[in-house]
């Protein structure tokens, strides 16, 4: 079993180089793939935060790298790789987890909202990976795992602009995984489920709008980090987490039409000047 304190080291004296990494799931993430012997790239804006986050992989025994990069610039990515490989002088896993949530209806949303969005969760997605791509090549059971969401699989009333981005991933994911399967390297997608993590914090709301309560039970950073870590090991193609998650995308594809009555209740609008 994959956890915090696992006693197998599957990643022993692998690299592992992860974006968003400074809080909520991807310095669980960080974390796990330690746990699990890897030593870690840690990539995201906050160089505090991220050295904090540094401190505590290292404490599990392995290397740890610290890069403050904003993954949505060019030139900060190129710098993220060429430090990457000098200190470790190759990749074995990137995790693409960087991700900014948005909420409200797509008549609300501002176009500046939905491009904000897209820059991160898919623009930045695809420039890291491409940059990645070289140092990635060569290495035994190289992987990219790309953080999707349950809501990439189905698109939810006031969550559109977001669930769009996420399903995109998903596109971006199953072209990415055929088109590198000759070089050796499998391209994952995992999709959490509400997860407890400061990303409701940093989502964009549409104006006047705002989701006061998440309408399921959330999962925590480490669950979700702790099943990324096992469909690494085993190599799983595609994870889609906690059962109302699995619920839903197969509701969806078998009975589209009541699941749209379902996800109308699940939404929970809260409108500010309400």
């Amino acid at each position: 079993m994959v956890s915090g304190t696992m006693k197998s080291q599957p990643f022993k004296e692998r690299v592992v180089l992860i974006t968003g990494a400074s809080s909520g799931i991807g310095r669980a993430a960080a974390r796990a793939y330690a746990a699990a012997g890897a030593n870690i790239v840690l990539a995201a804006r906050r160089l505090e935060r991220l050295e904090d986050a540094a401190r505590e992989v290292e404490s599990l025994g392995v290397r740890a790298l610290s890069v403050r990069c904003d993954v949505t610039r060019s030139e900060d990515v190129e710098r993220l790789m060429r430090e990457t490989q000098a200190a470790f002088g190759g990749l074995d896993v990137l995790v693409n987890n960087a991700g900014q949530g948005l909420y409200g209806p797509l008549a609300s949303i501002s176009e500046e909202q939905l491009r904000q969005v897209f820059e991160l969760n898919v623009f930045a997605l695809w420039r890291v990976t491409r940059a990645a791509l070289p140092l990635l090549r060569g290495r035994r059971g190289a992987q990219v795992v790309n953080v999707s969401s349950v809501l990439g699989h189905r698109g939810l009333p006031l969550l559109g602009g977001y669930c769009a981005s996420k399903a995109a991933v998903n596109a971006m994911t199953e072209s990415l995984r055929t088109e590198l399967a000759t070089e050796g390297i499998r391209v994952l997608l995992v999709s959490p489920g509400f997860t407890e993590s400061e990303f409701r914090e940093h989502r964009l709301n549409a104006e006047g709008w705002a989701q006061e309560a998440v309408p399921l039970k959330a999962m925590s950073s480490e669950e979700v980090a702790a099943s990324m870590v096992r469909a690494s090991v085993r190599g799983r193609r595609d994870t889609i987490l906690t059962l109302p998650g699995r619920v839903m995308v197969l509701a969806n594809r078998f009975v589209p039409g009541l699941f749209d009555r379902v996800a109308h209740r699940m939404a929970n609008p809260v409108k500010k000047d309400a």
